[in-house]
């Protein structure tokens, strides 16, 4: 072998190797980064679990948060009112309603009750008012009466008969009204019996005369009839 040729295969085979060593450790390199990549994924994984087991953990925190203060109040609400209280409670409150109810029914019924005595008063009242006040216009009414049986004048007497008409009229308007009497069978109700006379073919009790007028007020007499019956 001559020596160039010599040389150059003692320097390839110096070369070879290191070239050799220089692939394996690129190759050595990149299963490096292929692990470190595969790490770098794990960690991710383990990260995004991690993530979601602590937002698994806070939603629980949460709920057993809510749980426990849904659970506190409910005790606080057991303790300030417990069922069987609360039934009792509302069994007392039921009958007190009753019994308030029945009050106020009471209480109207007093009401009307008063408010009708309160106008029976009020009306009886009035017709005490009106009766007196009819009482003493009587006087002048029985002196006009009186003139009509005993004036002859024509003239006179018309006068006196428009005037015992305006006396009736202004009666009628209080609600007097005159008793009947001359005619009808004596009633000690509305008649007062003066005297009795014999007159053959009356009966007995009929009114033959009439010597004062009566009046009265709806069902309350005035001033009872003066009459004179026949025996």
């Amino acid at each position: 072998m001559s020596e160039n040729k010599q040389k150059y295969y003692n320097h390839n085979k110096q070369f070879k190797p290191n070239n050799y060593h220089k692939q394996e450790f690129k190759k050595d390199n990149q299963t490096e980064v292929k692990k470190e990549e595969h790490k770098q994924n794990f960690k991710k994984e383990d990260k995004k679990q991690e993530f979601k087991k602590e937002e698994q953990n806070q939603d629980f925190k949460k709920e057993g948060k809510k749980e426990e203060i849904k659970n506190y109040y409910n005790e606080q609400v057991d303790d300030l009112c417990p069922p069987q209280d609360l039934n009792l409670k509302l069994q007392i409150e039921k009958e007190n309603s009753i019994a308030l109810t029945n009050m106020l029914k009471t209480l109207q019924a007093d009401f009307d009750n008063y408010r009708k005595r309160n106008a029976k008063v009020r009306e009886e009242a009035y017709l005490e008012g009106v009766n007196d006040t009819i009482k003493r216009m009587l006087k002048c009414y029985d002196a006009v009466d009186g003139a009509l049986k005993t004036i002859k004048d024509a003239e006179v007497k018309k006068g006196l008969e428009i005037l015992e008409r305006e006396f009736l009229n202004a009666f009628n308007e209080f609600g007097v009204t005159t008793i009947n009497a001359f005619g009808e069978m004596f009633n000690a109700d509305y008649h007062n019996a003066i005297a009795s006379e014999e007159k053959p073919g009356e009966p007995s009790g009929k009114i033959i005369n009439e010597v004062q007028k009566g009046f009265m007020n709806k069902d309350k007499v005035i001033r009872y009839s003066l009459v004179i019956i026949a025996k």
